[in-house]
């Protein structure tokens, strides 16, 4: 049998092994995030050179606020390659109450729709796309000015500025996240339409042990999250869950096909061994993001290559851990694309 793209990824997400682990990486484009036409041509250059087995469409990291209001400035971005935030949508208890449910193709949905409909038509249909899409709780925590947990940041329980909101505005958080996943549901929807594959949901940190408590992250996030896998259908979802202890066995009885984590990221299990516990759910990663950027091409390929040797018969995603530096180097993105081939 002759492997497409499209062969692997379906094969392994439906728990299979395939003749190898399908590869990607992704990164983020600053300064062309904002217009879907400069973004589809920076995510189609990197796939071009370097070949990936699917495309994970890695947008702008502040594009799922945008449309309740938080406000960025695109000519300044941070060290983490984020927008400098101008200002945000909630500032009171007040303002939770204008979170209302949205059509998914407003503002900045829409414009990223334009952009999955502008890197298929120029990728063909043999190319695997997974459009990024972002937990409920993690946008509504932005929407409240803060700052998701994700990978390697201290965050501190105590300053979650959400605490306040489950505490003592319960029925509007709710009302507010329920509305945020209707709109995210609906922009799932038009995803799938608009030529995605699939989706990749990113949790952005918000499972992490001790920042919230097990039942708040129960009432609060699974849920909400479930309504939005739920609408991508028959089409499959790999769930991201960012950073240092991740619990990634919270989520396997969520409706996925992919659970990625950093399994050498503090807290973390190993990929070794997880098919005991993922059932027929695909794992991914196996390479320390932050290695990237860092001229460590060696490491990365050694890396790369015992994870492909330790789950060669089982299904499989070999990635990065999460989005690797913007400043990566060609030879570094290289190494791992050749590890896959084992």
């Amino acid at each position: 049998m002759s492997w497409t793209k499209q062969d692997r990824i379906k094969a392994v997400l439906s728990g299979e092994a395939a003749d190898r682990p399908p590869v990607t990486a992704y990164r983020h484009f600053p300064g062309m995030e904002y217009e879907p036409k400069k973004i589809a041509q920076a995510m189609v250059q990197f796939q071009e050179e370097y070949d990936w087995d699917w495309m994970k469409i890695n947008s702008s990291a502040v594009y799922y606020y945008e449309p309740w209001g938080n406000r960025y400035d695109y000519e300044n971005y941070n060290a983490s390659h984020v927008p400098t935030k101008l200002d945000c949508a909630i500032h009171s208890p007040a303002d939770m109450e204008k979170i209302e449910e949205l059509p998914g193709d407003t503002d900045s949905f829409g414009r990223q729709l334009e952009a999955l409909r502008l890197i298929r038509g120029q990728v063909g249909p043999e190319l695997p796309l997974f459009q990024s899409v972002y937990a409920p709780i993690a946008v509504l925590l932005n929407l409240c000015g803060d700052r998701s947990p994700g990978r390697y940041r201290e965050s501190p329980r105590q300053e979650c500025v959400l605490l306040d909101y489950f505490q003592e505005h319960k029925e509007a958080t709710h009302r507010a996240l329920e509305n945020i996943a209707r709109t995210l549901a609906s922009y799932t929807e038009l995803c799938v339409k608009s030529g995605a594959d699939g989706i990749f949901f990113a949790e952005m940190g918000l499972a992490r042990e001790g920042y919230l408590t097990l039942e708040e992250w129960k009432e609060f996030t699974v849920p909400y999250d479930k309504m939005v896998l739920e609408a991508a259908g028959e089409k499959p979802a790999i769930l991201h869950t960012c950073g240092i202890y991740g619990n990634p066995e919270r989520f396997t009885d969520y409706p996925i096909q992919g659970l990625h984590w950093a399994e050498s990221a503090p807290g973390n299990p190993p990929i070794t061994g997880s098919e005991t516990w993922l059932g027929g759910i695909a794992a991914m990663g196996g390479v320390d993001e932050r290695l990237f950027g860092t001229g460590a091409a060696d490491r990365i390929a050694a890396m790369a290559g015992r994870s492909v040797a330790e789950n060669r018969h089982r299904p499989f995603l070999l990635a990065p851990e999460c989005t690797v530096d913007a400043a990566s180097l060609s030879e570094e993105l290289k190494a791992l694309r050749a590890a896959a081939e084992g």
